[in-house]
């Protein structure tokens, strides 16, 4: 794979979880918080660390790449992949 369709692939689910993150956070906003179970309450802000890291390590997977272009690189194996959404071991995963 050319390093620049990675950069591209990186640059668009960056893009997708971020877009998500806010659409996410105007439905959360709109709850009503005192309504809702403890551990719903608990699995929603675990929620929110784990978009936080996934951008922060997406945004470091960019300047990665982008330094490997500097580097001279060109072809690299694969691209790592940013999904927005409930891990597999939460309970929300198995309502989507």
């Amino acid at each position: 794979m050319r390093i620049e369709q990675a950069i591209a692939i990186a640059k668009h689910d960056e893009h997708r979880l971020v877009r998500f993150i806010e659409r996410r956070n105007r439905f959360l906003d709109a709850l009503d918080w005192d309504a809702l179970p403890e551990q719903t309450a608990r699995e929603a802000s675990m929620l929110d660390d784990l978009l936080d890291a996934d951008l922060a390590e997406s945004a470091s997977y960019i300047t990665w790449l982008e330094g490997c272009v500097a580097m001279g690189v060109e072809d690299i194996v694969g691209v790592v992949r940013f999904e927005p959404g409930p891990r597999p071991w939460q309970l929300a995963w198995v309502t989507l």
